[in-house]
């Protein structure tokens, strides 16, 4: 009974990995169809091929970069920026989206003013973006073990006789860990927290309440990347980069 149940707990280990497989490889099928789809000019066809993936549930960023580059070229700059900005969680250190997302912004009716931000802000928001989140956790799982590699040849070298070395070595180490995890807890804070969207509409008026009988305050357009400030009912309050703030239907974004 015993050597029954290993070899069905085998076969069935060798069921699923080989459906797991299998679903690979039919995932990289439709990604080859879909680029074909776009090299011939296909492009609506192209999205619903890479859309197919999507909703399998696979996460990509050359795969979102790809859907973004196919609603740009049937001008639908909403979701084109909308995909640009979720490849761009996933490679942010890809010098091509970031010059294709520069060029959608361009095509935009809304330019919006940043208010001048303080340098060390945008030195800390910069180096948020330079590296996405599974890349910073394996960093400091890697600094914690060179922590605790560095204290080791400190006690052997205390033994020797050769304090300093082992001390500078092990305070430079415990410094690059603690930055490090500094730096992976407010990033996965702000992912978790910080919500953006992106108008997908052609027009959108923004109201003082989230209520269609408030007062008008501004209008926006498709394309224009706003944060989420929080959720009431069917409507949803965001901020512009101006500062400005406002409620509008949850119909007229959608999250990144």
């Amino acid at each position: 009974m015993k050597k029954r149940n290993k070899w069905a707990t085998i076969l069935l280990l060798f069921v699923f990995v080989a459906a797991g497989l299998a679903q690979t490889e039919d995932i990289q099928q439709l990604f080859r169809q879909g680029n074909a789809l776009f090299s011939q000019g296909n492009y609506q066809q192209a999205i619903e091929v890479y859309q197919k993936i999507v909703d399998e549930g696979y996460e990509s960023g050359e795969l979102y970069y790809n859907l973004g580059n196919a609603y740009f070229k049937i001008n639908q700059l909403g979701r084109a920026r909308l995909f640009y900005e979720r490849a761009l969680r996933l490679m942010p250190d890809d010098e091509a989206l970031r010059e294709n997302l520069l060029i959608l912004q361009t095509r935009l009716l809304d330019k919006i003013e940043k208010p001048p931000e303080f340098f060390l802000t945008v030195w800390w928001k910069n180096l948020l973006q330079l590296l996405p989140m599974n890349a910073l956790a394996w960093l400091v799982v890697a600094l914690f073990w060179l922590s605790v590699l560095s204290l080791s040849f400190h006690l052997y070298w205390k033994k020797q006789r050769k304090q300093q070395k082992g001390r500078a070595l092990v305070i430079i180490s415990l410094s690059l860990l603690f930055f490090a995890s500094v730096l992976l807890t407010d990033k996965a804070y702000r992912f978790e927290n910080e919500k953006y969207g992106v108008i997908l509409k052609p027009t959108v008026t923004v109201y003082s309440e989230p209520r269609a009988e408030s007062t008008e305050i501004f209008v926006i357009h498709e394309g224009l990347k706003v944060k989420v400030l929080r959720k009431n009912n069917d409507w949803f309050e965001i901020k512009l980069e101006d500062g400005k703030t406002g409620w509008l239907p949850q119909n007229s974004l959608e999250i990144i």
